[in-house]
């Protein structure tokens, strides 16, 4: 049974209830997710919709491979995204597509549903069903000019380790976050080669939130099975929460276990030169973390009315996690991925 920090509570029936929010850091997802319902800066329903930022993703990391799969719509456009980062061979494969926003629709609850793109060269869909204990990503993806098809199914086991959700407030709204380590099974196959993630480990990101307009935030996380066979990892953002030393959702995962972290600072040199660098530290000397990207992942575009510089390297961590009252966690190498995230929308 996953165990929680002081502070954490059950979750209340719905995000939004009589259309105020339901702020605090809970043991389990609410059944509705239902941040559309949310007073928010006195616009219409449909005008809110176009300023809530949505995506559902998940990060596996297995002895021979790390993958993200996100999709994400920001109501002005949307992506589909699967990454994949062969630890052997040392090459990423990338199939990346920008969509209408129509594209897909976020769901409003974790319990039971689906959220799902498909044409005739991308399919991926997740299959949200944790009133069962699991989520399970299906990813089927055609060989283009740059990279081999991809395909393979997911399973997050969420009965199992633990999660945070969390719901924590912007000047205007807030932003939900769903974020959890947990066994992985399944396989992903990478043009002809099969990779088993039978054992690996994974972490799920669904994600709401009135963003400004604009939206800035920093973003690390790793995941890794110790010699000992323990699941650890860890989730590190900077983002515009209001007082960010009580409202934040850093935290480390060890086995079945949540420990909070406070709120974090990051610092960058030699950015996209060969010894960049990524400081991520606290200021009471809980956190002190650096991630060296080691594999570019940068997407931008300006069209107007929408510009996003956004860089989402691979890389590793080294450094040390000292939660209060939990274990200290040594980041030794660890494989994982960076944010650095910037949109005007």
């Amino acid at each position: 049974m996953a165990t929680f920090p002081a502070g954490f509570t059950p979750p209340p029936p719905s995000l939004v209830h009589a259309g105020a929010l339901q702020l605090g850091r809970w043991t389990g997802p609410p059944a509705r997710t239902n941040l559309i319902d949310a007073r928010y800066r006195h616009l219409p329903r449909p005008l809110r919709n176009l300023r809530l930022k949505e995506w559902q993703a998940v990060q596996v990391t297995s002895p021979t491979l790390f993958v993200n799969v996100a999709l994400v719509n920001t109501k002005l456009v949307a992506l589909v995204q699967v990454k994949a980062f062969d630890r052997v061979a040392g090459v990423k494969h990338l199939h990346e597509r920008k969509l209408p926003p129509w594209a897909f629709a976020p769901s409003q609850t974790m319990l039971d549903s689906t959220v799902a793109f498909r044409d005739r060269t991308s399919a991926v869909a997740f299959t949200n069903q944790l009133a069962r204990g699991q989520v399970a990503v299906d990813v089927d993806v055609a060989a283009h000019g740059h990279g081999p098809a991809m395909r393979g199914r997911i399973e997050l086991a969420t009965d199992q380790g633990a999660a945070q959700v969390v719901n924590l407030p912007f000047t205007h709204g807030s932003i939900y976050s769903h974020k959890g380590l947990f066994p992985v099974r399944g396989e992903l196959q990478i043009g002809d080669t099969v990779h088993p993630l039978d054992g690996a480990v994974g972490t799920l990101d669904d994600h709401k939130a009135y963003y400004p307009y604009v939206m800035n935030y920093d973003w690390v996380t790793a995941m890794w099975r110790g010699d000992d066979g323990v699941a650890r990892g860890f989730n590190l953002t900077r983002n515009q929460c209001v007082e960010p030393e009580r409202w934040n959702e850093n935290c480390v995962w060890v086995g079945d276990q949540l420990w909070s972290l406070p709120a974090v600072t990051f610092t960058r040199r030699d950015v996209r030169g060969p010894a960049e660098a990524w400081q991520i530290r606290d200021a009471q000397g809980a956190v002190d973390l650096t991630f060296a990207p080691t594999v570019p992942g940068d997407v931008a575009m300006n069209v107007g009315v929408v510009e996003s510089r956004y860089r989402g390297p691979f890389g590793v961590c080294r450094g040390r996690l000292a939660p209060a009252g939990g274990p200290v966690v040594e980041v030794t190498d660890r494989f994982g991925m960076g944010e650095d995230f910037w949109l005007r929308c």
